[in-house]
Formats: C-alpha cells, sequence, structure tokens
C-alpha cells in the first residue's frame, strides 16, 4: 500500500550502492553549507611569532641589564664609601687645570688667584673634604711631611678601602653573573637549573668581583694616576671596568662547561666594561651625579656582555634545534654538550615540562666529528625523525624532529668538504 513505510533491513543498509548514496547526500550537504560560509567565517590559520624572549641576544641583553640595575641598587643601598685616593688624583687634575688659567700679569688672560682660591675651595667641598685631597692642598707642609700625612691617612682608611671595594665589585660580579647565568632556565621554566646556574654563577661572579677590586687599583695607578690628565686616567678606569667585566662574565661559561662559552663571555665581558668604563665620566657630567654614571657605567657592563654573548654564540655555533610546535615555540637550543640530553628531567639541557609522553631522559644529540647523530633512549615514547621512529641516526639540515608535543627543526652551518 502507498501508505505503508518502507522496510529495509540490516543487509540493504549495509549494500554499496546505499553506501554511495550517503556519501554523495554528505558531499552535498558541506557544499551548501561552504557556499553559504562568509570570508569572515573561513578559518585561517595564524602564523605565531615566536616570543622576543627566545632570542637570545635579547634574552642576555635584558638579563645583563637587569643584573646591573641590582648590582647598583646593591651598592647604594650599602652606602659604599667612593674611592677616595681616585677621587683625590682626579680633583688634582681640576685643581691643576684651574691653576694653569691664573693670570700671570693684571692685564693678561684668565681669572685672578683669588678667583681660583674659591673654586679649589669648591673643590674640596664637594669632595666631602676628602683627607688625601686637603693634605696635598695645604699649602703649609713641606712635601716631606704631605707624604708624611698621606701614609698616615692610607694606614687608617686601608680597611675602610679595602672592604669598600669587595663589596662594591663583589656586588657587580654578582649580581651580573647570576643575572646571565639563569636567563636561559628561567625561560624555559627550568626552576631546578635556574637555582643551580644561579648558585654557581653567584660564587663565580662574587670570587670575579673580588678578584678585580684587589687589582683595579693597581692598573688605575700604573696607568693613570695624579700626574697625568684625564684622559690617561679615564683610559686607566676603562681598563679596570673591562678586567671587571672579564671575570664577571665568564661565569656562563663555566656553568655551561663549554670552553668555547668561556671565551665568549671573556671577550664579550671585556668589550662591556671597557665602554662601561669610558662612558662613565662622561655621563656622570652630563647628569651631574656620579652614582648615575655609575649605574649607567655597570648597567653597560651587563648589557654589552649580555647582547655579545648572544651575537658571538651565533656566529660560533655548529648545530642548533628550533622548537617549532610545542609549548616553547621560537625557542632555539644552541648544541654545546656533547652529548646534549633532551627530556623531562631538570638536569636535562633541553627540558621539556608537562609533557606525559616525554622521558626524564628521552632523547640524546650526539656531537661527533664531521656529524651530529639523534639516539632514542628507553625513558618514554618514540623519537621521530620525519615522521618515522629512529634508534639512532645521523642528522641533516632541515630534518624535523618530534619528541611528544614538541616538534623541533634542525639546522647547522653548511660543511666544507
Amino acid at each position: 500500500m502507498a501508505n505503508e513505510p518502507i522496510q529495509i533491513s540490516w543487509t540493504d543498509l549495509k549494500t554499496s550502492k546505499v553506501e554511495k548514496h550517503v556519501r554523495q547526500q554528505q558531499a552535498m550537504v558541506r557544499n551548501r553549507r561552504y557556499a553559504q560560509m562568509t570570508a569572515d567565517d573561513l578559518h585561517v590559520e595564524k602564523k605565531e611569532r615566536p616570543s622576543i624572549w627566545y632570542n637570545s641576544i635579547f634574552l642576555l641583553a635584558a638579563f645583563g641589564l637587569l643584573g646591573g640595575i641590582l648590582a647598583w641598587a646593591g651598592g647604594a643601598l650599602t652606602h659604599l664609601r667612593p674611592d677616595l685616593v681616585q677621587q683625590a688624583d682626579q680633583a688634582m687634575t681640576y685643581v691643576r687645570d684651574i691653576r694653569a688659567t691664573v693670570r700671570t700679569s693684571p692685564t693678561g688672560f684668565g681669572i685672578t688667584s683669588k678667583q681660583a682660591d674659591a673654586a679649589i675651595k669648591n673643590i674640596l667641598i664637594a669632595s666631602g673634604n676628602n683627607p688625601y685631597l686637603a693634605a696635598q692642598l695645604d699649602a703649609s707642609l713641606t712635601p716631606a711631611q704631605k707624604q708624611s700625612w698621606l701614609d698616615a691617612i692610607a694606614r687608617t682608611n686601608h680597611w675602610k678601602d679595602l672592604i669598600a671595594h669587595i663589596i662594591s665589585f663583589g656586588l657587580c660580579g654578582l649580581f651580573i653573573s647570576v643575572g646571565l647565568s639563569v636567563a636561559d632556565p628561567v625561560i624555559d621554566r627550568n626552576v631546578h637549573a635556574a637555582v643551580t646556574n644561579g648558585a654557581i654563577g653567584a660564587t663565580l661572579g662574587l670570587l670575579g668581583g673580588l678578584a678585580a677590586s684587589l687589582i683595579v687599583d693597581r692598573i688605575y695607578h700604573i696607568i693613570g694616576g695624579a700626574d697625568h690628565g684625564m684622559l690617561r686616567q679615564s683610559l686607566a678606569q676603562s681598563i679596570s671596568w673591562a678586567v671587571l667585566g672579564s671575570f664577571v662574565a665568564i661565569a656562563p661559561g663555566v656553568v655551561a662547561k663549554n670552553r668555547k662559552r668561556f671565551y665568549i663571555g671573556l671577550a664579550g665581558g671585556a668589550l662591556g666594561g671597557l665602554i662601561g668604563g669610558l662612558l662613565l665620566d662622561p655621563f656622570s657630567d652630563l647628569t651631574g651625579s656620579p652614582e648615575i654614571g655609575r649605574l649607567f657605567a655597570i648597567c653597560c657592563i651587563g648589557v654589552i656582555t649580555g647582547a655579545a654573548t648572544g651575537i658571538i654564540e651565533r656566529a660560533a655555533r655548529r648545530g642548533w634545534l628550533r622548537v617549532t610546535a610545542g609549548v616553547i615555540k621560537g625557542k632555539q637550543f644552541i648544541l654545546y654538550r656533547n652529548p646534549t640530553y633532551i627530556g623531562s628531567a631538570p638536569d636535562c639541557q633541553i627540558y621539556l615540562f608537562r609533557d606525559p609522553k616525554v622521558g626524564r631522559r628521552h632523547a640524546a644529540i650526539h656531537l661527533l666529528q664531521g656529524r651530529i647523530e639523534i639516539e632514542d633512549l628507553p625513558l618514554g615514547g618514540a623519537t621521530l625523525v620525519n615522521s618515522i621512529p629512529i634508534t639512532r641516526r645521523s642528522l641533516r639540515q632541515g630534518d624535523q624532529i618530534t619528541i611528544g608535543a614538541t616538534k623541533f627543526l634542525f639546522q647547522e652551518k653548511t660543511r666544507q668538504s
């Protein structure tokens, strides 16, 4: 009858003719839906820019700047005394310049003796009545008496000056070293490595600062000293700061246990200290504040050291992994250590956190003569290279490595045959 329902058995439903008809109907529905969609409804995959913090040059410069600011703030909070001997030497340079401008005759060019004496008195007051400067300016004393007075002052202030130097340079070394040492672990969210690297960096930075504090005065007096002009004194000061920068910046290389990175830090630190020392006096004169000048110099050491380290790292790298998918997409890992471990354990050089598919030591990168190999370790899921599970194989430029939810792009410098 016409009103009776059509009955279809399970066997009829699974026939190829019915399945083909169902697929056609589904395709027609999809086509109608797409035809009704506007441009705003279409899904367009957006290209995400990697975080600027994954740029090693910016990262190290930023953490070097942070270390420099903390070093300056630590020195300011402890009310460190200025270097009285260096202050007196610089003031005597100004005094000699003033005396050189005194008129030799009433009608000559220059200032009067009274004006010169007043200017020199203002210099003494501005120095906080520096005892070394007061002894050198006392015209009533013979040279032998002046020297005896200066020796007595030096004996009195020796330990105070030594402690002030140790604290000042020690804080500089400590904070800048810590900043550079923890930069990568902090961005990688590796608390264990940040604490470990920070502790080692603090120790080495403090020791480097202490060592620099013991030789800075000697360098200053050998190259500069009161009997030379401002240019020579500025050069001596720059060399002193370069020594400090060299000691400070070796900490990351020691933490990484890599000779190449050690030399990179040494060069970057010396450059940062040299430039910071050269700009200290001009910036102090420009701002009218020695403390602001010191802040600028210390920050220069941190920033230039960090940036130089990042630049030289990129220039000297042999192979590296760039994260193309995952939580830390955009991060780049330069392959220094042999082997370099990848895994969820905090002591791995490439730390992949919050991924249950990643073993504690999931894979290892081996830096061999003329090639770089990757090895799958039996502590996690499969390690894929170009979507193929591997046990151990050589890596080539452009290889895609998949470990858990993270994907890496292997890159290396083209090797000459």
